[in-house]
């Protein structure tokens, strides 16, 4: 076990999205074409983002569209781990306490000044329970309050309790002007931030527009806007499959997209720049609400049991990627752990079937399991991405109905997965998921483990684990190496009771076709580049 170092008094963290945090960084190399002035910059993202607010929103495409649009206090070159500035260009934090001096001269798209109250403000929002921000409690935790100093532009984060992520955290969180404070719905059609590019067009499941603003510069690494090769304009374009996004790119259509599985090998072999990136996969949650089979600890446990993980893993990921150790897996990450090795039950589907048989789950007509009259049906709700997913569903259904289970699968796009599992309309509509919680540090997980269930929470599988509970009061008392030890054990307990359980990571590359990144791995406004 081992924790990643920040400088104690001077941490930094990536400015990413929710669940799906920054990569480990560089950025291309080869590009030895000339920067292109003016040019327009066309990348792809895999769902459309829905409601841009990135306060308000989990979904990973409407993060990725912020980080574009929207500055961060802090950024961390991935390659080296080594903290800059951004938004702030001071700042230090204790266990309860983070402080940030802001710069000075930055502005909003529509034109006001970014100050440190329009810092403090964006915190409090998020903070404030009746904004029904998705951030509360994961990017800034529920307690911490925010207070700004204009005169020396210094905003101070507090909570009543140690917070041992506080800053890490912090950075993580998209800065909102105030016009999209006062108005949250405004940001969710256009964007109100301080960032390199302003949107100027969306047209939902097709394109999203962004035009470069006037006088930007104060990204991470001196970018402005006059820096040549930015784009003047960067086109978002909705393609939902990899195999159309490779042909795409091939026939220089888009100049960047994220491909995983088999259409990497024919992309590898084309004169493209790549940037690797080390990625959660895979994540399976057992719903526990009552009534729904998967509550009984034996129907998880057996599910388990009959479905060969390394089988899944090795399919799910279209053979390459691997098993997950633990669901804090994005790089940098604030520990490195393995809470699976030892917790998970063995591959063993004759063991599953007598843990049903014990736990009064009968075998009856038709081969079908039921208990008190309830048949045995599980619904698995699991994102389209392609061949590999549906291939997924298909073991996992083939394995659970050798098991005595009615299968039933449930997929869709990135919204629908949202739309079933948090939105609240009803929380006991799916049984097992496959969602992808992607978090660099362990307490980002908590609201999804403990606490208040969709739509007044992120809990979405209804988990109440006393055991869990407790680890994490231990783990958010201290700091360090300790702290990292007290979260794998909290994590542990979680997947002990198969109630979530990461089976699969994989590597996914980013490609770009007369392109590149000039710092870190993910598409933040500035250090995009086109080259001819």
């Amino acid at each position: 076990m081992k924790k990643r170092t920040y400088a104690v008094l001077a941490i930094a963290g990536c400015a990413t999205l929710l669940v799906s945090a920054c990569s480990s960084g560089g950025s291309p190399d080869g590009n030895n074409g000339r920067p292109v002035t003016d040019g327009t910059f066309r990348l792809a993202l895999f769902g459309d983002p829905g409601a841009l607010n990135p306060l308000m929103t989990t979904s990973t495409y409407a993060h990725s569209l912020a980080r574009l649009s929207y500055d961060y206090l802090i950024h961390v070159d991935p390659e080296t781990g080594e903290p800059g500035p951004w938004l702030a260009d001071q700042w230090s934090e204790t266990t309860t306490s983070a402080d940030f001096t802001i710069r000075d001269g930055v502005t909003c798209s529509d034109g006001s000044a970014l100050t440190a109250r329009t810092v403090a403000d964006s915190i409090n929002f998020v903070t404030d329970a009746t904004n029904g921000s998705a951030l509360r409690g994961v990017y800034v935790p529920a307690t911490a309050t925010a207070t700004a100093d204009l005169a020396a532009r210094t905003v101070t984060v507090t909570t009543p309790e140690p917070s041992p992520f506080l800053l890490l955290n912090l950075a993580r969180l998209p800065i909102m002007c105030e016009a999209g404070l006062a108005d949250a719905t405004a940001a969710n059609k256009t964007t109100v931030g301080s960032g390199m590019f302003q949107m100027t067009e969306s047209i939902a499941n097709d394109h999203y527009t962004f035009t470069r603003r006037n006088g930007y510069n104060w990204g991470p690494d001196e970018t402005t806007s006059t820096t040549t090769g930015v784009p003047e304009t960067v086109i978002a374009s909705i393609v939902p499959n990899m195999s159309t996004a490779a042909n795409q790119l091939l026939a220089g259509d888009l100049n960047a997209a994220q491909v995983s599985g088999a259409d990497q090998d024919r992309l590898n072999s084309a004169p493209l720049e790549t940037i690797k990136q080390p990625f959660p996969s895979g994540d399976m949650f057992f719903n526990h609400m009552p009534g729904n089979p998967t509550s009984d600890p034996a129907v998880r446990k057996a599910l388990v049991q009959a479905l060969n993980l390394d089988d899944l893993a090795e399919i799910y990921t279209s053979g390459r990627g691997t098993r997950s150790s633990t669901m804090v897996s994005v790089e940098p990450r604030a520990c490195i752990y393995d809470a699976v090795a030892g917790n998970v039950p063995d591959f063993d589907p004759n063991a599953a079937a007598a843990t049903l048989d014990s736990a009064g789950w009968k075998i009856g007509a038709g081969g079908k399991r039921s208990k008190d009259g309830a048949p045995l049906r599980i619904r698995l709700l699991y994102e389209a991405l392609g061949d590999s997913s549906d291939a997924s569903a298909d073991l996992a259904l083939t394995a659970w109905s050798n098991l005595g289970a009615t299968v039933e699968l449930i997929s869709g796009d990135a919204n629908k997965i949202l739309d079933v599992a948090l939105s609240g309309k009803d929380n006991s509509a799916w049984d097992v998921a496959w969602e992808t919680i992607n978090v660099a540090v362990p307490s980002m997980l908590v609201p999804f483990f403990a606490g208040p269930v969709p739509a007044e929470g992120l809990n979405f599988a209804s988990i109440s684990n006393p055991n869990y509970d407790a680890a994490v009061a231990k783990a958010s008392a201290v700091t360090g190496d300790a702290a990292c030890s007290a979260w794998a054990e909290a994590e542990s307990e979680i997947v002990k009771s198969t109630s979530a359980i990461p089976f699969a990571d994989q590597i996914n590359t980013l490609y770009f076709s007369n392109s590149g990144l000039a710092f870190g791995r993910n598409y933040v406004g500035s250090a995009l580049r086109l080259y001819e």
